[in-house]
């Protein structure tokens, strides 16, 4: 089946407005409601929202809380609530949100962070929860000029996020890599490139800025520990980020031979606390959509099979999960279970629901059910009219310009598996993830 067009939405204030709007007649309210309260998750919550509540819980106690992947979007307070037909969530600090909304763990979280002695977890929590301002605050951030702005060792990622609120991509990114060739400690300057390689990678270009990234993050890495439960953590990102150069290369052997060096290293791992467990599940994740992504960019969709699979036992409360698995399913002819997965993502409503409806519409369409195909296209317009997909789209869907279309390619030697973690010692088994 030929790919379907890629799904954008304008990224613009006026258009989040309107996204808002629609959302709260639209109809498809949030299963989980952790971003809108804290609430607890519950068995239809996504990974990172499991981990959203898990550190705000922490973060109360004064427990240590690790550093985790960002959400898929900064804006998940407002679209979570707007999808349960509420707009008065928008105030600029915690004390606004709504009472009948909150929970008691939400003006607990909003208590310590008005004075925490660990700033880096305030200000990563509070940029989950949609309050940059605050967050900005709590580490200390009040003048934002990148020309004169000098990165702290133990809060350079925590400014980076805030700055990126407020500064064009490109200047954040230059201050990143100014960082990551300083004085500043290893395990800083590490991160700090791999922050540039993420990004550089995303654009699916290569780079010198890619390039110098990803050696900075090898050498930084290389005067660290590469062993116990931290160290392994940061080998499997490592491997994962700088895989992204031979990929954009289009070296395709190379890119998966590090990503098998990233799987090694995840599956050498024993969590052994529910947070370890949590950090683990959030690199696997990662890890995984890469892999699922890479495999179907070269037409190698069975391959991708395993390890979206991976990402169902993960996360099955993602949207983003039960888009990549129809995808796969889509790119092996398997349209009809492409539809049911789709219907997933439908199934979990709010925003993620519009991009789900429109991907099975136009599975729909191929399977000749134009009817249906219709229907999904309106209700996916209904629910994010600022699609430029979707948009203008009643009829069964024309075909898009700039589509990418699979590379057909022999699969590489020693393809990297999915794994689980390493079972861990008598007296300290981990706990299965919540399903």
């Amino acid at each position: 089946m030929t790919a379907p067009p890629r799904y954008r939405t304008d990224p613009s204030p006026s258009a989040l407005a309107a996204r808002l709007r629609a959302l709260r007649t639209a109809g498809v309210p949030v299963a989980c409601h952790v971003y809108a309260g804290l609430s607890a998750p519950s068995a239809s919550s996504a990974l990172h929202a499991r981990i959203t509540h898990a550190m705000a819980a922490a973060f109360v106690t004064g427990a240590d809380v690790p550093r985790f992947e960002p959400p898929p979007s900064a804006h998940l307070r407002l679209l979570t609530a707007a999808s349960r037909g509420r707009l008065d969530v928008g105030g600029p600090d915690m004390t606004t949100f709504p009472v009948d909304l909150a929970s008691e763990l939400w003006w607990r979280v909003h208590e310590r962070a008005l004075g925490a002695a660990d700033r880096r977890a305030a200000c990563d929590l509070l940029l989950r929860l949609g309050y940059p301002h605050r967050a900005a605050a709590a580490i200390g951030l009040t003048v934002i000029d990148p020309r004169k702005h000098v990165l702290s060792p133990d809060l350079a990622l925590e400014q980076l996020a805030v700055l990126r609120c407020h500064l064009p991509s490109s200047a954040v990114e230059a201050m990143a890599l100014r960082g990551a060739r300083s004085g500043l400690p290893a395990s800083t300057r590490r991160d700090l490139a791999l922050f540039v390689v993420f990004r550089a990678a995303a654009r699916g270009v290569d780079s010198t800025s890619l390039q110098a990234a990803a050696a900075l993050a090898v050498k930084a890495s290389s005067e660290l520990p590469q062993n116990g439960f931290a160290g392994l953590l940061h080998r499997a990102r490592l491997h994962r980020a700088i895989a992204a150069v031979p990929f954009v290369r289009r070296d395709i052997t190379e890119a998966h031979r590090l990503l098998g060096r990233a799987l090694e290293s995840l599956s050498a791992i024993t969590p052994a606390t529910e947070m370890d467990r949590l950090a683990w599940a959030d690199e696997a994740y990662a890890l995984h959509c890469l892999l699922v992504r890479t495999h179907l960019a070269v037409g190698l969709g069975q391959r991708a099979s395993g390890y979206v699979a991976e990402l169902v036992q993960l996360s099955p409360g993602d949207d983003r999960t039960w888009a990549l698995q129809g995808d796969v399913l889509a790119a092996c002819g398997s349209l009809e279970e492409a539809v049911e997965a789709y219907g997933r993502g439908v199934a979990l409503g709010g925003w993620g629901a519009a991009r789900a409806a429109y991907l099975r519409g136009f599975v729909l369409e191929r399977l000749g059910r134009v009817g249906e195909a219709a229907e999904d296209y309106v209700l996916s317009q209904r629910i994010d009219p600022t699609s430029s997909v979707v948009a203008g789209r009643g009829d069964p869907a024309p075909a898009v310009q700039g589509q990418v279309q699979p590379m057909a390619v022999q699969p590489p030697a020693g393809q990297p598996r999915p794994v689980r973690p390493r079972p861990a010692a008598r007296g300290r088994a981990p706990q299965p993830l919540a399903r």
